[in-house]
């Protein structure tokens, strides 16, 4: 996706690319498959155009229902050899084809299970719309991705791998997911084509809109440019920031489940009385808790840290950085230290100077800044 695949692709202006989608639907009839192609946003091509593009599409992206291998590879031939260009190559990347068509545009083929078509469709609708949702999930501990709405399980500090992290997908039904974050229908239904405007109104009048959770870091313009729904977004953003305060307080006063989220990011709750009211409201608590104590089980398992070396000693060596990058610096020299058996990285830590130690730490937090 993005129509970066390939070298010396072709952007599609608007007519080319509905032309192209008119192809390939027509192909696919024939094939006699389900698919569907995710929406644009309607003012896309004006929004490119503002921004320098006076192509908006970098590719065409299509969502094909097959499951079977062989019967995937059948659809991927039948369409290179309709639409794509003469001795062009096909790139596989897990269940998404890619290929270059006679005039050098860039072609996805994702294919899924039948079940999940409608879900993916929607999921991937109107551009950056998921990518900004699922931004304002993120501090919630809430995630949005292929698989559904789902809760972000960890247990943080855990010796020799920093933080252990699971996932429980809560729900994939749209419905639901709709009416737990107070999204409007039409607005997942992978049908309706929003305008960036639309986008704007229908996120901040979500119950997980809160307007700090947007930081310097996503408002760098020259990544924005790159993301013209984004930057667009960000835009509005900008210049509406004392009214959206006003109107979010307006809209879920007394509201349980906004208050909930409230509470969880100004720290009046705790994280595990937190994960368990919002799984019970997609009667999930039991399974959430089960997890949850199994991440715990596994933590608590782990040996006593070594004192010279561990998570915390590592975390007082690198006071500026994130706990969660400190766990990866900490996993890579474990990584590299443990190929000889299962007492090998506590032996180099024994037979180390920590000097060395801290060299070693020094070369591997270059990777992370």
């Amino acid at each position: 996706m993005g129509g970066d695949a390939f070298e010396s692709t072709q952007r599609l202006s608007e007519e080319d690319y509905f032309q192209k989608c008119a192809e390939i639907k027509l192909l696919l009839h024939t094939a006699g498959v389900s698919f569907g192609f995710p929406v644009e946003v309607t003012d896309k091509q004006e929004i490119c155009k503002e921004r320098g593009k006076d192509k908006p599409y970098g590719d065409v992206d299509v969502i094909i229902a097959v499951e079977d291998h062989r019967r995937r590879t059948e659809i991927v031939k039948f369409l290179k050899n309709s639409v794509g260009l003469e001795g062009g190559d096909v790139l596989r990347n897990d269940t998404t084809y890619s290929f270059l068509s006679k005039e050098r545009f860039q072609i996805d083929l994702q294919f899924c299970k039948k079940e999940n078509l409608a879900f993916i469709l929607a999921y991937q609708s109107n551009n950056d719309f998921g990518a900004l949702l699922g931004h304002l999930l993120t501090p919630l501990r809430l995630k949005w991705s292929k698989l559904g709405l789902a809760l972000k399980l960890k247990i943080p500090n855990v010796s020799g791998v920093g933080t252990c992290k699971a996932e429980v997908v809560l729900t994939k039904d749209l419905s639901v997911v709709c009416s737990f974050l107070a999204l409007p229908g039409h607005s997942l239904d992978g049908k309706t084509r929003m305008s960036t405007t639309e986008i704007f109104e229908v996120l901040t009048r979500t119950r997980v809109f809160f307007l700090t959770d947007y930081d310097v870091k996503y408002k760098i313009r020259e990544r924005r440019k790159r993301r013209p729904v984004s930057d667009c977004f960000f835009n509005l953003l900008e210049s509406n920031q004392n009214d959206l305060e006003e109107q979010k307080r307006n809209l879920f006063k007394n509201d349980e489940v906004e208050m909930l989220f409230r509470n969880f990011r100004n720290k009046m709750i705790q994280y595990e009385e937190y994960i368990s009211l919002i799984s019970e409201h997609f009667n999930k608590k039991d399974e959430v808790l089960e997890r949850l104590a199994s991440l715990k089980e596994y933590a608590n398992s782990k040996h006593a840290p070594n004192p010279k070396f561990n998570f915390q000693v590592l975390c007082s060596w690198c006071p500026d950085m994130e706990q969660n990058i400190v766990g990866r610096i900490l996993a890579k020299i474990k990584s590299k230290h443990s190929g000889t058996g299962k007492d090998a990285f506590e032996e180099w830590i024994n037979m180390t100077e920590i000097e060395n130690i801290k060299s070693e730490v020094e070369i591997i937090k270059c990777i992370f800044q």
